[in-house]
C-alpha cells in the first residue's frame, strides 16, 4: 500500500465557471493539461492521482461551501517552490478564485509557506511548499 488517495471529485454549482478555473489551475500543479470528460464530470490527472469536478444535483443548488460543516474542509495541493506559490497567488484572482490568506511562511511546520484561496464556489483550496526534510 502507498498511502495515497488515488482520486478527489468536488460538486460544483456552476460547472462552466468550475471549469475554466481548474483549467488553468490544474496544469500550474503537475496535471494534465488535457482534461477527462466522463458521465458529467471533468478531471484531470497526475503521477500521484486524479482531480475531478461535477455538478451539484439541482436540490442542492442553492448550497454553498463551508470548511466548518461535517464533510470537506480544504485541499491542500504540493507547490514546487515558494516563486510558484506567489506566481499563482497573483493570478488567482483573474481565473475566478479569492485569495483567503495571502503567501507567506505559517507555523504549522519549519518552512511551511502556503497561500490559501476559494475556487469559484467557494471550496477552500491551498498550495503549499515546505523544505525537502
Amino acid at each position: 500500500m502507498s498511502g495515497r488517495i488515488d482520486h478527489i471529485i468536488i460538486t460544483v454549482n456552476n460547472f462552466e465557471n468550475a471549469c475554466r478555473f481548474y483549467n488553468w489551475l490544474m496544469p500550474q500543479l503537475g496535471y494534465s493539461a488535457g482534461v477527462h470528460d466522463f458521465d458529467g464530470t471533468r478531471g484531470w490527472t497526475a503521477e500521484t492521482g486524479s482531480f475531478w469536478i461535477k455538478t451539484a444535483d439541482t436540490r442542492f443548488s442553492s448550497d454553498t461551501f463551508s470548511k466548518d460543516r461535517v464533510g470537506l474542509c480544504e485541499i491542500a495541493f504540493q507547490g514546487e517552490s515558494r516563486a510558484q506559490i506567489d506566481a499563482l497567488a497573483k493570478e488567482l484572482a483573474s481565473h475566478g478564485g479569492r485569495i483567503l490568506d495571502l503567501p507567506r511562511e505559517y507555523d504549522y511546520a519549519p518552512g511551511y509557506y502556503a497561500v490559501f484561496f476559494t475556487d469559484p464556489d467557494g471550496i477552500k483550496l491551498e498550495i503549499v511548499h515546505t523544505p525537502s526534510v
